[in-house]
């Protein structure tokens, strides 16, 4: 696997660890928060839309 190093200030730092469970590195901490991100964006776009915009109603008897 290749390795990479990102930089981050000292808050961010604070924040990972904070949220990091017992012997977990920075890179599982990053790699959790970017599944729930990527899980939970998509749920929050769909509700967004749900909430904000209008919609035609489907007359099922038509179909």
């Amino acid at each position: 696997m290749v390795m990479a190093t990102i930089t981050v200030n000292d808050e961010v730092k604070q924040e990972l660890k904070k949220i990091g469970r017992k012997g977990e590195s920075y890179s599982d901490i990053v790699n959790r928060l970017l599944i729930y991100y990527c899980t939970k964006k998509p749920d929050a776009e769909l509700n967004d839309i749900l909430e904000n915009e209008e919609f035609t109603p489907l007359d099922l008897e038509a179909i």
